[in-house]
């Protein structure tokens, strides 16, 4: 399915908003940095697979807010060249 950057970043912001999907972001987020609180001092494998859950998790907000900046731009150029 090709999407245009106007319908991914429409979605995308659909997303970003979206309760259910901010809920499970903030649960997964508390999750981890609870898990890391009880690591061991020693634990350094465990801290650094929860550094990168949390890191694969900010990558998909990322992406997300990406898509609804690329169609900002879009939107911003399209009515600059409709000014002219």
């Amino acid at each position: 399915m090709d999407l245009t950057t106007e319908q991914r970043g429409r979605r995308a912001k659909e997303i970003l908003e979206d309760e259910v999907f901010t809920s499970v972001v903030s649960g997964v987020r508390e999750q981890i940095v609870a898990q890391w609180h009880l690591t061991k001092l020693n634990d350094k494998g465990m801290r650094e697979d929860l550094f990168m859950q949390s890191r694969g998790l900010d990558e998909v907000v990322r992406g997300l807010r990406t898509h609804v900046a690329n169609w900002t731009m879009e939107k911003t150029r399209t009515s600059k060249k409709r000014r002219k």
